[in-house]
């Protein structure tokens, strides 16, 4: 946490503190700072320069998602320079303090400005280089009516900037009708005493990992998994107070069991080496984090690595051969340490590596579990793809056969749920049949499973390839879902699954498969009420 004071700061600051006159209403002047104790500035209205609309990533188009107390909504801008944000606090009002939370999209240098009228503005900050986190500005009293902040330059040029929370602070006595946040937004203002009792860390001490806490009980091979795939593409987004409130939501949905992905990437399918990504890999402490808030709700959890391709292709086209494996191992083995570590229940050894699982390359896999078996004393799952399972030749050295579940339905963009029904139960008959053919008694878990919300979306579940605005259709992705419930809990080996997908934070997805807000998790939350009971 960053505290900025303004007397430190005058050689970025325009205010001419000397320039009022009674005759110039536009001059934004400093009025006298009298003891008071400290209120929160509610905020009437914002505006903002634009929206972030990507699909399935983008926040809600709100622009008071900056002032509603709430860190898990945000606003997010349009991806250039010089985005801004403008608080109309409804009347002029005496302003000392503002604090701003930002996203991992933060603007390294931006200005903050006042004005009385929304037209004649005075620059009261410039600040530059700035490190994101959270930004704390305190400066001598001014009146003004609106603040504005302006990003000029983006900690990435590929991205917008992004903002949690913007809290503005003045004197009691001069803001007779505004109150202690405490009064206002008592949760946040509880969250945000902890935060500052805990203090700043010195910048000569390197933070330390928390301390694992304990599992909420071993993961049996008969229990019934109810759970999401919690999905990440951000260092610190695991560890923010948005995620927490996030797994707290689900919690209060009914979910117990929750599987963290984890990104390490590789240049082209070719390429023999895996490594982390330096934007799209969690850091150690915030996973650690997220792992540590699940169990203290109750969650079991899975840590999942990816392998992400950047160049394109999917990772189940990757090119296997001994150097790359041997990269792989070392990624596996890593967080097969932490998992043992932090009391994770289940561990997967892969998603979707369709073209490394051939029986050529079944002992490299067989080496990596042994090794792995070395460091965890968890569930070990791995995560075929729909149309990979019956040529993986290491089920019998897991615990859980797991699969990516997109199989196709129907061939009908407008299904009726009993078609959707008998395309579920022809796939869970050919499992069946497998199973008992292999010799396999072993529980099945459908490490992923999810639709998007667009038409059509049954045809092909793996695909967001060509869903457009006129596509959105939540019921076939609620149907689907449904589907899949009824159906597959009557098979015995079924014991569980995944649904993809839950961001850390709420994001605008119209079309894409997180559920939330959509029927589908109206759907979802039922089943997770009555399942099992």
């Amino acid at each position: 946490m960053k505290f900025l004071i303004l007397s430190l700061l005058f050689a970025f600051s325009s205010i001419n503190m000397a320039s009022c006159s009674q005759g110039n209403d536009t001059t934004l002047c400093p009025v006298e700072d009298k003891s008071s104790s400290e209120v929160y500035l509610a905020v009437d209205s914002a505006d903002v320069s634009s929206f972030d609309a990507t699909p399935d990533w983008a926040p809600p188009q709100e622009p008071k998602a900056l002032v509603d107390g709430n860190f898990l909504t945000r606003w997010a801008s349009d991806y250039k320079d010089d985005q801004w944000v403008i608080l109309d606090f409804g009347k002029s009002k005496v302003i000392t303090k503002i604090a701003i939370y930002w996203e991992a999209a933060y603007a390294i240098d931006y200005d903050i400005l006042i004005s009385k009228d929304k037209e004649n503005w005075e620059n009261l900050l410039s600040l530059k280089d700035s490190d994101g986190g959270i930004d704390k500005l305190e400066f001598s009293p001014v009146e003004t009516r609106y603040v504005k902040i302006i990003g000029r330059k983006r900690v990435n040029s590929t991205w917008g900037i992004s903002v949690w929370e913007v809290l503005c602070f003045g004197p009691e006595n001069k803001n007779p009708e505004d109150k202690p946040l405490i009064f206002v937004y008592p949760k946040l203002a509880d969250k945000l005493e902890l935060k500052d009792t805990q203090g700043a860390v010195p910048q000569a001490e390197k933070p330390q990992a928390e301390k694992p806490l304990a599992s909420p009980g071993a993961l049996l091979l008969s229990e019934l998994q109810k759970g999401v795939v919690y999905t990440s593409w951000g260092k610190t987004e695991l560890g923010t107070e948005a995620s927490d409130q996030t797994l707290e939501y689900l919690k209060e949905s009914g979910v117990r069991y929750v599987s963290i992905m984890i990104i390490w990437s590789q240049a082209s399918i070719n390429e023999k080496t895996v490594s982390p990504d330096d934007k799209d890999t969690p850091d150690d402490m915030a996973l650690v984090h997220a792992i540590n808030k699940a169990h203290s709700l109750g969650m079991k959890v899975m840590l999942k690595p990816h392998v992400e391709v950047k160049s394109g292709e999917w990772r189940g086209e990757i090119v296997p051969s001994e150097e790359w494996f041997a990269s792989y191992s070392n990624y596996i083995i890593r967080y097969a340490a932490m998992a043992e570590q932090y009391h994770v229940e289940a561990f997967s050894i892969g998603t979707e590596l369709a073209n490394t699982t051939y029986s050529e390359w079944q002992s490299y896999w067989e080496s990596i579990i042994k090794e792995v078996r070395k460091n965890y004393s968890g569930r070990l799952v791995y995560g075929a793809n729909w149309n990979e399972y019956k040529t993986v030749g290491f089920w019998d050295k897991l615990d859980f056969i797991g699969m990516s579940a997109y199989f196709p339905l129907t061939i009908k963009k407008d299904p009726t749920k009993e078609e959707l029904a008998a395309g579920w139960k022809d796939h869970c008959e050919d499992i069946g049949k497998w199973l008992s053919s292999q010799g396999l008694d072993k529980p099945v878990i459908f490490t992923e499973v999810g639709y998007c919300s667009a038409d059509g979306t049954n045809t092909k579940p793996w695909s967001f390839a060509n869903v457009s605005e006129e596509s959105v259709d939540q019921g076939e992705q609620a149907d689907s879902l449904e589907a899949m419930l009824i159906v597959c809990f009557q098979y015995p080996w079924f014991k569980g699954f995944y649904l993809w997908n839950y961001f850390p934070q709420e994001r605008w997805s119209p079309l894409g498969y997180t559920i939330r807000g959509k029927l589908a998790e109206d759907v979802f939350k039922k089943w997770l009420k009555n399942i099992g009971r």
